[in-house]
């Protein structure tokens, strides 16, 4: 006997069936919980007898945070073993005939995970029993019993456990054909939600529903589907603490029929996928030839709790990976393109699951063509700024200076101040108008008269004449 042991109840039933060497267990959990009525029920005359005469001769009671501990003349005709918690009751469960407990989820689909047979007790005293709508699905599919505190006696008479269906752990269930067999997969999509998705080769008309639950929490229906072909392909499960990625997780799948697969999870932390990092960018450092990769987080996952891997290739040749975000060296002049990846680091429980790589960004380092390039529009600009100043400049010294306007832009003389007299009081006489003096107009005037020389062409006979005899010369 254990030394957590608090009584033991010893009957001479007792001792004929262990020289017959008929043992048989009854182990009942409550949990973490604090139930009393159930175990107040256990220990009544009617179970008792109802446990001795199906055969049971031990009686193990895990009371949790319970307040009522059995005494020892609490059992008669039973061997009682009573504990409040253990680091695992897995050995309990395997060592026991039938077990019997709370509704809880955790602790009804371990047992059936370990092929006992289970008979749930429902707590209903609690306001939002949640508790009944997993054990009605159980049952429904055949794998439990469920009964309350006050028909507890008469289900231990009446129960027969030949009638249960195993529920085997992380496999199928019930599965008649190999047609219904599918495959369940569960990921925690960016600490955000559980992603389960369901698939084979051929899958068939069927109205696939979807039941999952954590440790410690209700079982519930999937509250958003993925349809393909309009058929029900995955659900999406909103989780409500980051941490609920280590508790036990359990999923079954009806796939109609009354067929059902069921897998379930000793805990998805390494089963987290993030978002890929978004925002990246590229900057050189004053290293030559090296460049450090920086970007945006996708979760509020605290920066110790993550890790990175960068890769980057050199135009279009192959992808090279490092755990640090500066790269070096690099070749000048040719374009890189880099993208990020992400996960959880093993101090906050790791995961075997990267995200997607982010979008990629192409950095160039062509010193040369962009020292170029700047300079050009550099002296761009300014030359364009300096010729706008000094047009602004001109314009307003030639608006406002005489004198420059007379230097850059000479008065042409407007000739008609001075030609008026000429037209008006003259009549267009310039000698009138030019005002001469006497003697300097006769000094023009000649003094000589010219006798006229009269010229005119010679007649044909006479030029015959004179060809023939050049000596004469008529002379008129």
């Amino acid at each position: 006997v254990s030394s957590r042991v608090h009584s033991h109840c010893v009957s001479l039933h007792y001792v004929n069936s262990h020289i017959i060497g008929t043992m048989k267990t009854v182990f009942v959990t409550v949990g973490t919980t604090c139930f009393d009525d159930l175990i107040v029920s256990l220990t009544s005359d009617e179970v008792i007898q109802a446990l001795i005469q199906r055969g049971y001769t031990d009686l193990v009671l895990q009371v949790g945070r319970g307040s009522y501990i059995p005494d020892a003349h609490s059992c008669p005709g039973l061997r009682l073993e009573v504990f409040r918690f253990k680091e695992s009751i897995a050995e309990n469960i395997q060592s026991a005939d039938v077990v019997i407990s709370h509704a809880g989820a955790g602790s009804c689909l371990e047992v059936l995970g370990a092929g006992k047979p289970l008979l749930v007790v429902i707590n209903d005293k609690l306001m939002d029993n949640h508790q009944l709508e997993l054990a009605k699905q159980l049952q429904a599919d055949g794998h439990l019993l469920y009964c309350t505190c006050s028909t507890l006696a008469a289900t231990l008479c009446n129960m027969d456990l030949s009638t249960l269906l195993p529920f085997q752990r992380g496999g199928d269930v019930r599965c008649i054909s190999m047609d219904y067999k599918v495959n369940i997969s569960c990921l925690i999509i960016n600490l955000e939600y559980v992603e389960c998705s369901w698939k084979k080769l051929q899958m068939q008309q069927i109205n696939y529903s979807f039941h999952s639950l954590f440790l410690h929490n209700s079982v519930q229906e999937c509250p958003e589907y993925f349809w393909e072909h309009g058929q029900r392909v995955g659900c999406r499960i909103p989780l409500k603490d980051p941490l609920q990625r280590f508790e036990r997780f359990y999923t079954m799948l009806s796939v109609g029929e009354n067929q059902s697969v069921c897998k379930n999870y000793t805990d998805l932390k390494q089963r987290v996928k993030l978002n890929p990092p978004y925002n990246l960018s590229v900057n050189s450092t004053s290293r030559d030839g090296e460049v450090c990769v920086s970007w945006t987080e996708s979760t509020n996952v605290k920066k110790p709790c993550l890790k990175y891997i960068v890769r980057y290739r050199k135009a279009s040749g192959p992808w090279k990976s490092s755990t640090l975000y500066c790269v070096s060296p690099l070749s000048s002049g040719v374009e890189y393109t880099f993208q990020v990846s992400s996960s959880l680091s093993d101090s906050c429980g790791g995961s075997e699951f990267w995200s997607d790589w982010s979008d990629p960004v192409q950095w160039n380092d062509d010193k040369d063509v962009s020292t170029t390039a700047q300079t050009r529009v550099y002296w761009h600009v300014l030359g364009s700024v300096l010729g706008i100043i000094v047009l602004i400049i001109l314009t307003t010294m030639l608006y406002y200076g005489e004198r420059i306007k007379v230097v850059f832009v000479p008065v042409v003389p407007d000739p008609s101040k001075s030609l008026q007299d000429l037209f008006k009081k003259h009549n267009g006489n310039v000698e009138s108008w030019v005002y001469i003096s006497k003697e300097l107009k006769d000094a023009f005037e000649p003094d000589y008269t010219e006798s006229p020389c009269v010229v005119c062409d010679p007649s044909p006979t006479s030029e015959t004449k004179t060809e023939a005899d050049p000596t004469e010369q008529s002379v008129s």
